[in-house]
Formats: structure tokens, C-alpha cells, sequence
């Protein structure tokens, strides 16, 4: 597994001549400055952003950003240089977890992450290592007068805006003392790279020529090619009624393919709401539908000998959707559903004589409290859990994908699952996706804070595009073998979806935050879990810096034209359809699950 290592130091400290020794011994080194000029660039949101909040003389006749017009506004106000942050820093640090992304998938085993405010913004934290570049204060002041030609004034003002070299110095790795001439300190990279090399082993990479960060998901062609055509027909096996992904599933494999058959696996006591899905299915579509009783845990999936070897002789494609998906599910209850129901199904799949496809749905989650890069075939690298769901997934993803080994398997990881893009529906309001319910329907006049920075990327996913994409994997055979991220490729920071959420709700945005140590032990007082119903791993979530890595995403779904959309385009229809469900429950109605409940809300 590549490392990532961060190279920091005070302004004027040298830390760029450091990057650029590393660079030309052939390391491969993410430069966060050249990012941060790139996410302000003319068009650019983040620019839009900066001129609304500190007016057009920020701007240059060309209309790019002056920086230097910027920093005179800035750099003598806190308040100012906290309002640039905010608009800043959370786009360059997914921009630049993107561009190491691509440097890991090209092979390097260590990436240098190059970036002055690493530490203030606790970047650190998710690094394997840092390298703090110091120099005396005396001589920070001295460059700075002459390189940017400032007056000893405006030099010192620039000094005092960072973070103490002191702090720097607590979570340094290595430490490069920068106040000599440029043969001290090519002397000391020497050494520096001598003590990498024995630490994490050669660090030089081959690079890809042409600088950028991980390619979206794009529609080459805007085809929407039928893929079951030409195919045997297909007789396919879905799991985890009534689950919103089991019952989309069906309608999308019902809709897609004229000629499939779907038998429907069900607990005995959601027989009855089965009966119910089916009715409402067109007639044609109710011929093509079976409802099998049964259980996943169960052996032989709890049928009677008979039945259990007729579907095995049957059955050409499974989507094994069954599982918990509770954050504060119990590890007994967990480990039965998640573990037990796959093992239960992979037994099946080794049955079936016709098999063709096994599509195991895990969950981007299973990287647990990873920080940086996580790729598509990475599983367990000895990550710890935020909580017992994302454990037992785990656990469950590696039997599907020991499974690979003798049958045709395809694991999905989605995000987080939220609405249909189009319509906003949604069935269950667990995780964050609690939060954008509470910011939506926030009937108070006062700006609620988040629980932690929100600073993490937020890795929503409509479910139109998973249930989509999870779909044409299954019939798409170079799937077979893969295991494949389903997630936003540009994802935003968990305050920024917020926001939004309130922009279009019409109700306060989120202001400040309470610390996440004050949160997790808040969420361990009786009672306020209820009140609450999000448990605490979800202030986990929105402080952990992941970036999940698409190559096998990007690679199967190319030519599809199936894409997972910007938050920004759906959040209005998430919005509308959370109000009017929960203006149906205060009318006597049926909405969603979480807005029936009464301890749903609770501002009501």
C-alpha cells in the first residue's frame, strides 16, 4: 500500500526547494499551492465565491485572481482569512487527495504531499508521515522582503498569520533545518532520502505525463445501450426485501429486461408487504415475479430441500442485497445477518449450474477509520471500525471475494445512498443522511452547528445511479472478478452539503461546530441516542479523510453514459420530497419511515 507523507514548512522556510529536490530524483510530489491556483481559476465556483465575499478588486484585468490583491485583504484579518478558508480549503484538499489518488494508481509507493498549512488544517492526520522544512523567524522575515519585495511591516504580518513553528515541529517526522546556504541543505535531503528509502523502500515512481486529477464518470455519447440483448434469458435472484435497494433492484431488472424473471428472497414476516409490492406491479410484470420464502442465515436459506435445488438449477444471476445496514446495529446481530446471510449465499451461488453472475453489495465503508487513498482492491490493510456494521461487511466482502476464485463475483461498494436524484425518494433516514433531514426541516430560527469541523468529503450517492450502475455491472462480463467503488467523484465536504441542504430548504445554514470528543461522549447519555438517531459514528464520518478510487468505476461504466450526478443538481428534489413527506405525516398521511415516527424530529 503506497504512503503518503507530508512536507510542510513556515512561508518563506524552503520547503518548495525541498519539493522540487525530491521531484527531480524522480518521487512523485502533489504541489497543494499548484492545486489551490487551479480551484480558483476564471469559472471556477471557489472564485465565484471569493469575488461575492471580498468584492471585484480582487480580481486582475484578466479576471483571474490577483492573489497578492486577496492577500493584502487577508492576511491582517483573522475574520477574513477564516472566511477564505472556508471557501478554499475543503475544494483543495479533495483536488489534492485527487491528484495523489492518481499517482498511487501509476504505481508510486510514496507520495509527497506538499502543502504550508498542512498542520493548520490537520491534513496531518491522515498521513503516514511529515517532513517539517524550519527556519529561524530572522530569516523567514529577510526572504520574504527580498523574494516578495514586502516591507519588514507586511513580512512580519505574513509570519504571524501561521501556525507557530513550534506546533509544526510536534508532529514532525523529520525535521529539515533550512537556515543555512543551498549546500546545507542538499546535504541534508540527501540524508532525508537515505532514511526514506530504508524506512519505506525505493521511492521513485513511473508517472503518466499529463498532470491531472482522477477523470469523472462522463457519457460518451449519451447511448443507452440495452445490455440483456443477445443474452440467454436471465432468471435473477434478489435478496434483502423490502430494503429500498431490493425493491429498486427488482423494478430496474423489470424494467430493463423484458424477457428476466426475478424471484424475490423474503422473510416470512415481509411475505405480506411482498404480496403487496407485487400487486402493484403491472400484470405482465407480476407473471415474471416469484416470492420465495425464506432466510439467508438459514441453511439451504431456510427452503425445503426441493425448493432449494430447484432454484439452484434455476437461478443465472444473483444480487445479494440482504444485510443490516444499521451504524448502531449490535456485533452478534451484525455478524448473523452481514457474515452468515453472504456465507448462505455464496453456498447457493457454488449450487447454481447456471450461475453467471454474483453481485456481493458491500459498502465504500469497509475502509473503516482509513484516512487518504483507498483503492478498489485494497480490503483489509488492519483498519480499525467506527462501529460493528462496517466490521462485518468487511468481514462479509472478504467471503465474496475468496468466492472469486471459483465463480463469476462482482462487489459494489456505494456511498452513502440517498434519494432518487429525480424524485427525492427516499425509505430510511439513517446515518447523515439524518442530517440533511434535521438542516431541512430546521422550523427553529437558529443556525444549528455540526457535530465536528465537517471538513471530510461526503460521499453521498443517489440511488437511481447505484441500483443503474450496480445493474449493468451484473450483466457487464470484464466485471467479473472486480471489485468496483460507486461513489461521487467529486465529492463535497460535509459542510458544504449542509449548507446547500439549508440554501434550498430555506432554513438556517449550519454555523460553527461542537468538537467531536464533546459529541461522541453527548451521544453515550441516555436517552439523547433516541433523540438523536444518528449514532456517533456518523461525526466520525464527517471528520475522516478518504478519497475513494474509481479506476475499475471509470473503466466499466465509461461507455455507458450511467453517472453519478453532482450533489448540486439533485439536492433541490432531495429537499422538496423530505418537506412534503413530513407536511404528510403532520396531515395524518403516510410518508417515509423516519418522518412517520414521532421521535423522528426533534425541533417539532
Amino acid at each position: 500500500m503506497a504512503k503518503i507523507v507530508g512536507l510542510t514548512g513556515g512561508i518563506a522556510s524552503g520547503k518548495s526547494a525541498v519539493a522540487a529536490a525530491l521531484r527531480d530524483r524522480g518521487a512523485a510530489v502533489v504541489d497543494a499551492d499548484l492545486v489551490a491556483r487551479q480551484v480558483v481559476e476564471p469559472g471556477q465556483p471557489a472564485l465565484a465565491e471569493l469575488v461575492a465575499r471580498f468584492g471585484s478588486q480582487i480580481l486582475g484585468a484578466d479576471g483571474h485572481l490577483d492573489r497578492k490583491a486577496l492577500g493584502e485583504k487577508v492576511f491582517a484579518d483573522p475574520v477574513a482569512r477564516t472566511e477564505l478558508n472556508r471557501i478554499t480549503h475543503p475544494r483543495i484538499a479533495t483536488a489534492s487527495q485527487a491528484e495523489i489518488a492518481r499517482h498511487v494508481q501509476a504505481g508510486a509507493p510514496v507520495v509527497f504531499y506538499e502543502a504550508a498549512l498542512l498542520v493548520e488544517n490537520r491534513a496531518h492526520e491522515w498521513l503516514d508521515a511529515v517532513i517539517v522544512v524550519a527556519a529561524p523567524p530572522a530569516v523567514q522575515q529577510q526572504r520574504l522582503i527580498e523574494r516578495d519585495g514586502l516591507e519588514a511591516a507586511a513580512a512580519v504580518a505574513r509570519l504571524a498569520s501561521q501556525l507557530p513553528l513550534e506546533d509544526k515541529l510536534k508532529v514532525a517526522t523529520w525535521v529539515i533545518d533550512n537556515q543555512g546556504d543551498r549546500l546545507a541543505l542538499a546535504a541534508q535531503i540527501d540524508a532525508l532520502w537515505t532514511d526514506l528509502e530504508a524506512r519505506y523502500g525505493p521511492l521513485v515512481a513511473q508517472l503518466p505525463s499529463v498532470s491531472g486529477v482522477i477523470p469523472a464518470l462522463t457519457d460518451a455519447g449519451g447511448h443507452d445501450s440495452e445490455p440483456h440483448v443477445g443474452r440467454p434469458p436471465e432468471h435473477v435472484l434478489v435478496t434483502g426485501f423490502p430494503t429500498f435497494t431490493a425493491r429498486r433492484m427488482t423494478l430496474q431488472i423489470l424494467d430493463r429486461d423484458p424477457d428476466a424473471t426475478v424471484r424475490m428472497l423474503v422473510l416470512p414476516r415481509f411475505a405480506d408487504d411482498a404480496g403487496r409490492f407485487v400487486e402493484g406491479l403491472t400484470a405482465a410484470d407480476r407473471r415474471r415475479v416469484r416470492i420465495i420464502t425464506g432466510d439467508v442465515c438459514a441453511m439451504d436459506l431456510g427452503l425445503a430441500t426441493a425448493e432449494y435445488h430447484a432454484l439452484a438449477a434455476e437461478i443465472t444471476t444473483i444480487h445479494h442485497l440482504a444485510g443490516t445496514y444499521y451504524w448502531g446495529v449490535d456485533a452478534e446481530t451484525a455478524r448473523r445477518i452481514n457474515v452468515g446471510g453472504t456465507r448462505g449465499i455464496v453456498e447457493l451461488a457454488a449450487d447454481c449450474r447456471r450461475l453467471r453472475r454474483l453481485v456481493h453489495w458491500s459498502t465504500a465503508q469497509v475502509s473503516g477509520r482509513r484516512h487518504g487513498v483507498v483503492l478498489e482492491d485494497e480490503l483489509d490493510v488492519g483498519q480499525r471500525f467506527h462501529n460493528h456494521y462496517e466490521a462485518t461487511k468487511l468481514a462479509a466482502e472478504v467471503i465474496a471475494r475468496e468466492a472469486m476464485r471459483r465463480m463469476p463475483v462482482t462487489v459494489v461498494r456505494p456511498g452513502v445512498i440517498v434519494g432518487d436524484s429525480r424524485s427525492g425518494e427516499i425509505d430510511k433516514l439513517d446515518g447523515p443522511y439524518y442530517l440533511i433531514v434535521l438542516f431541512a426541516t430546521n422550523a427553529w430560527p437558529v443556525h444549528l452547528p455540526l457535530p465536528g469541523r465537517g471538513s471530510a468529503p461526503l460521499y453521498l450517492t443517489p440511488i437511481d445511479f447505484v441500483i443503474e450502475a450496480g445493474y449493468r455491472l451484473g450483466l457487464d462480463e470484464r466485471a467479473a472478478g472486480r471489485t468496483v467503488h460507486l461513489v461521487d467523484p467529486n465529492p463535497l465536504p460535509a459542510r458544504r452539503v449542509l449548507e446547500l441542504v439549508a440554501e434550498h430548504a430555506q432554513t438556517p445554514a449550519p454555523r460553527g461546530f461542537v468538537p467531536a470528543s464533546i459529541v461522541r461522549a453527548l451521544l453515550r447519555a441516555p436517552g439523547l441516542a433516541k433523540l438523536t438517531r444518528a449514532p456517533a459514528a456518523v461525526v466520525d464520518l464527517l471528520s475522516t479523510n478518504v478519497l475513494y478510487h474509481q479506476q475499475h468505476a471509470n473503466e466499466l461504466l465509461a461507455d455507458t453514459g450511467v453517472v453519478c450526478p453532482p450533489f448540486e443538481s439533485y439536492v433541490a428534489n432531495l429537499v422538496r420530497y423530505v418537506k412534503e413527506a413530513r407536511a404528510a405525516r403532520k396531515r395524518g398521511g403516510a410518508g417515509i419511515e423516519a418522518i412517520e415516527d414521532e421521535s423522528f424530529d426533534p425541533l417539532a
